[in-house]
Formats: structure tokens, C-alpha cells, sequence
């Protein structure tokens, strides 16, 4: 092959490669991939137990992990981490149940149609078939770990366990950061909450524009 038309050849092909590499949104693809299989392994680690016999005729139910140190305090990682074990718990043939449903879809005008309640609250108690996904997270400097059980519903009992340890790249730095949970939508549905005026106290006096001539009957108590 002639020099000339392999170099023609060469050239195109490590223009390619390096503006892939020059390109931020490369990396941040990985990363986010890289996130995905995460949620992969820790599916494997809480299902590829042997025996599974223990774990037949249950559902999972995924909940929103937590910040290890305020457990009542989520984020976006937290959230996706609960999403992910839908799907992953689902390709593995383990039922899964969706508990936040409305039971009818919200028609919100111009916005989207929601069949999904921000905050439902099911209970589990007494359910003997419910296993719930719960998790932990702590974000240090430079990685954050996860921990994850599968936990039985009706006493607590921890079925299965599962752990990571995350690098801390930019998409998990942003996602692990705290959400302020959203403010009550103000009337009208928009969900901006406009500032209402501030009352107006009544007058100390009756303006003479308001005083107008009459006659008043009074009846006396009997």
C-alpha cells in the first residue's frame, strides 16, 4: 500500500480519536455509565447469593437511599440509586412492586401527566410478601460508599446486603449534594411560589365619602 494513501488513511482516524478525547462530554458519559453498572454490581451482590430459596414468593420495593448521617435527608444520587434496583431487580426475575402510584393520572396543563405521588406512603406492616430495598450513603472526599440491604417488611429482617464504593467524579459530587425538598405549589398550580401582598390594616376612621344619609329602624329586645 502506497505511504501516501496510508497516511490519508491515518490521519482522519487520529483527528477522530483525539477530539473524542478533547471532548467533555466524553468523560462525563463514562462516568455516568460507569454509575450505571455500579447499580448492576450492587444487584448482583444482594441476588447472586446462593441459596436464593429464602427469597421466594417476596417483592421488592426500592426506597430512596439516605445520607448516612440524616437519614432523613436524600439526593438525586440516593433517588437514582432506588430507580436503577427497579429495573436491575426486574432483569433478574425478582418481582417488583411500584408503591407510588396514584391510582389515576394528573393531567397538570402544559407540564406533563404524572401517575406518580411525590410522597406516598404505603404501609408494609403485616405484609409478609414485601421486602424492602433500603440503603445508606456517606460522601467523603474523595469517594462515597454505599451500603444496601434487602430487608423484610414484616420484622425487619435483613435478607440480603450489598456495598460500593463510588469515586467521586462530577456527576456523582453534583448528585450526592442535598435536595431541599420542593415548596407547596401555590394556587392556581404553578409551582413558583409567588409572594402574597401584605394585609392591609382597617382604617381608624370612616372616610366622609363613605357616609351616607339614612334611616335606621332599632327593635327593642322584649
Amino acid at each position: 500500500m502506497p505511504t501516501l494513501f496510508r497516511i490519508s488513511l491515518l490521519c482522519p482516524l487520529l483527528a477522530l480519536l483525539a477530539a473524542c478525547a478533547a471532548s467533555p462530554q466524553s468523560s462525563g458519559y463514562i462516568d455516568a455509565v460507569e454509575l450505571k453498572l455500579k447499580s448492576r454490581e450492587l444487584a448482583d451482590q444482594m441476588l447472586a447469593t446462593m441459596p436464593n430459596d429464602a427469597l421466594q414468593g417476596y417483592v421488592a420495593m426500592p426506597t430512596s437511599f439516605v445520607n448516612q448521617n440524616n437519614t432523613a435527608q436524600s439526593s438525586s444520587l440516593g433517588r437514582l440509586m432506588a430507580e436503577s434496583l427497579f429495573y436491575e431487580f426486574q432483569q433478574r426475575g425478582f418481582p417488583t412492586r411500584e408503591y407510588r402510584l396514584t391510582g389515576n393520572i394528573s393531567v397538570q396543563g402544559g407540564r406533563s401527566d404524572l401517575a406518580l405521588a411525590a410522597n406516598q406512603l404505603v404501609s408494609t406492616t403485616g405484609q409478609k410478601w414485601a421486602a424492602l430495598v433500603v440503603g445508606t450513603y456517606y460522601v467523603d472526599k474523595d469517594a462515597t460508599f454505599v451500603n444496601a440491604r434487602l430487608v423484610r417488611a414484616s420484622d425487619g429482617l435483613v435478607l440480603r446486603t450489598g456495598q460500593l464504593v463510588l469515586v467521586n467524579t462530577p456527576i456523582v459530587r453534583r448528585m450526592g449534594k442535598p435536595v431541599q425538598p420542593p415548596k407547596p405549589a401555590a394556587s392556581g398550580g404553578s409551582l413558583i411560589a409567588r409572594p402574597q401582598p401584605k394585609p392591609v390594616p382597617p382604617p381608624l376612621y370612616t372616610p366622609a365619602s363613605e357616609i351616607r344619609s339614612g334611616k335606621m329602624r332599632i327593635t327593642q329586645g322584649r
